[in-house]
């Protein structure tokens, strides 16, 4: 779920001369409305675009990682 007042990374696909690659940059969600997130107070992403490509939570993520690795050096140790 998209939170307002969150940071994330944005990963939007870019039309460059080798073809479509992704770009992203990090920004915080001022709104929301249905398809529709407005970043950093000036900017509307419409979330069903063929161009938008994800929104990463990275202190999500950054958590879900230090997880995985804690419970695998648990393992390891056999706790």
């Amino acid at each position: 779920m998209i939170e307002v007042g969150k940071k994330y990374t944005l990963v939007m696909l870019e039309l460059t001369d080798a073809g479509y690659d992704k770009g992203s940059i990090s920004v915080t969600v001022t709104g929301r409305e249905g398809n529709l997130i407005e970043v950093n107070g000036c900017e509307v992403i419409n979330t069903a675009s063929p161009l938008f490509h994800s929104l990463i939570d990275a202190e999500g993520q950054k958590a879900y990682f230090a997880k995985l690795h804690s419970d695998f050096e648990a393992s390891l140790k056999g706790d």
